[in-house]
């Protein structure tokens, strides 16, 4: 039953945002003229892609929203874990990011898991908790565009954890997170190369000391036409704290382009050690507008 809500939370926010971005091409007569206008009602680029999103990928991407324009990104994820006999199935969603763009080159963001629902089991034991997630704040800078040659297009995140998520699933914590994105997208007219570090202040929640953890992504990218990407990315959690174990993964997905404003993907991943989530899946989209 949740799972279902999620997937219906899911299909209203991509809907509602799909049917505004609709009125909004209809009323500016299409997006064949040169001109548009943005929610502001400024002169602005036509939208005749969407928007390069931050799903389903780990890393971020490089790419900065126009000035007046708005991305929206959602989706819901599955995972599960056995260890040792236990068994653990997380379901979260609907996994929301806006995206806005404030100043040239500058882009404010909120992001919000939204709600959690773990159920751990093993012999003669079952047990359910589920809530809301804190939410985070923050803002993406563009450093260098485009690829040019050995330097990659760049940009940088800076968030902050909202702690406003039920007790279970709360950090009670403004923790920080500081992340440089890479894209080398045009070192080959299909094939690209794209990845991230990011840098967070955490707590661990038993014994309370401060650690910090760096997670690591690198994206093998594949991009075969104007309409459908693919992808293959590794990525890493290492902790400062030796009580909290490092975790790797891979994962491939793909991202299709079904409208000029509009996105779905789908990802599936595995851990790649015992202290590692076991397996893990979700699907998504964007509206940009």
């Amino acid at each position: 039953m949740r799972t279902q809500t999620l997937a219906a939370i899911l299909l209203v926010v991509l809907g509602t945002a799909g049917a505004a971005a609709q009125g909004e091409i209809e009323r500016s007569g299409g997006i064949i003229s040169d001109t548009d206008y943005n929610i502001f009602g400024q002169e602005s680029e036509p939208i005749d892609a969407p928007f390069a999103t931050d799903r389903p990928r780990t890393r971020s991407s490089v790419g900065v929203i126009p000035v007046g324009r708005f991305l929206i990104e959602a989706g819901a994820t599955y995972t599960f874990d056995d260890e040792d006999g236990v068994e653990a199935e997380t379901v979260a969603g609907p996994e929301l990011l806006v995206r806005a763009g404030i100043v040239p080159r500058v882009e404010a963001r909120l992001g919000w898991t939204g709600f959690q629902r773990v159920d751990v089991s093993t012999t003669g034991f079952e047990d359910t908790t589920d809530g809301t997630t804190d939410m985070n704040l923050g803002a993406k800078v563009s450093i260098f565009e485009k690829n040019t040659g050995a330097v990659p297009a760049m940009a940088a995140v800076v968030e902050v954890n909202i702690p406003v998520g039920d007790d279970e699933f709360s950090t009670d914590r403004a923790d920080p997170s500081l992340e440089l994105a890479f894209d080398y997208n045009e070192i080959h007219e299909i094939y690209g190369f794209s990845g991230s570090v990011k840098v967070s202040s955490l707590e661990n929640q038993t014994s309370n000391d401060e650690y910090i953890q760096t997670g690591v992504a690198l994206s093998f990218d594949q991009r075969w036409n104007e309409e459908v990407e693919t992808f293959v990315e590794y990525f890493t959690f290492l902790n400062s704290d030796s009580d909290i174990d490092d975790s790797h993964f891979v994962q491939g997905g793909a991202i299709f382009k079904i409208m000029p404003r509009v996105t779905v993907d789908v990802r599936a991943g595995v851990g790649l050690t015992s202290d590692s989530t076991d397996v893990f899946a979700g699907a998504g989209g964007s509206v940009s507008f």
